[in-house]
């Protein structure tokens, strides 16, 4: 018969070896396996409806950016969201926003990433945000470096660079990737979605499930 001490010795060597397990990508939020994470700035006007204006540099996802300008100039963020072009009333099953870049369609897409699955309808909404800054995005030099550029109710879109130098792309394109990734690697009848869509220019967005 095994004593107590030993029957406690064995749970408290389970206990170690569960604790020092290797945690899944779902436990390791802001982040994005076998890429170099890097902030993303935004360069937003003063005044909206002055773009030509004065401009300050944010860092952080789209929401986070539009927070601290929301912070620092109250009323931005009204006058943010009341200029953000309409999103179709279908579009959280999974239909396609509008393209206003004509970009081409991602050239190869992997829907079975190891990740948690966002939430459709929020991405719509992080897509949507994109499509309503004014100005470009840069990322590098690469490669294999990412940035969250949208993140809310656990549910983000990520831009990473494969090229060797600085990528730079209006956030349009950005936003029509991940619309077009969004369409092709829906689950559950559309309500959840996750999954990469890889650009022929060596750059990708990643749809996943995050904690924000």
């Amino acid at each position: 018969m095994l004593s107590i001490p030993s029957i406690l010795a064995g749970v408290l060597a389970l206990a170690s070896v569960v604790h020092s397990a290797p945690a899944s990508l779902d436990a390791e939020p802001n982040s994005v396996s076998g890429y170099a994470m890097v902030p993303i700035s935004w360069n937003l006007p003063v005044k909206l409806d002055d773009p030509t204006g004065a401009t300050v540099t944010v860092t952080g996802t789209i929401e986070e950016a539009i927070a601290q300008m929301e912070a620092s100039y109250p009323g931005w963020n009204a006058t943010f969201q009341a200029q953000l072009p309409p999103i179709p009333a279908d579009d959280g099953d999974g239909a396609s926003l509008v393209s206003t870049a004509g970009l081409e369609d991602p050239a190869k897409y992997d829907c079975n990433v190891d990740y948690k699955k966002a939430t459709t309808l929020t991405i719509v909404w992080g897509i949507n945000y994109l499509r309503g800054v004014p100005g470009t995005a840069k990322n590098g030099p690469g490669p294999n470096n990412c940035g969250r550029v949208s993140c809310s109710w656990n549910s983000a879109i990520y831009w990473c660079n494969d090229n060797d130098d600085d990528k730079e792309l209006q956030w349009n394109d950005i936003a029509d990737a991940a619309s077009a990734t969004k369409n092709k690697c829906k689950y559950n009848r559309g309500h959840d979605v996750k999954g990469r869509g890889s650009m022929k220019e060596n750059w990708n967005v990643l749809i996943r499930g995050d904690d924000c």
